[in-house]
């Protein structure tokens, strides 16, 4: 579980894949996981309407 903080505003793309270098956050790792493993992971994409501290987790995460 990561905690982290959405600022008011912005734009955030959560990784639903597990694959992402800047876990809890995308960085588009999925699209070519995607073409080689005929998957269709996609980002979640979330706009903050306040800035808010939240708890996030996937189970497709490996976060130590």
């Amino acid at each position: 579980m990561k905690k982290i903080t959405l600022q008011k505003g912005n734009k955030y793309s959560i990784c639903s894949c597990g694959i992402s270098q800047s876990l809890p956050f995308c960085d588009n790792a999925h699209r070519e996981y995607n073409k080689k493993n005929e998957t269709n992971y996609k980002s979640i994409k979330i706009t903050a309407e306040e800035t808010v501290k939240v708890n996030i987790n996937s189970s497709t995460w490996n976060i130590k």
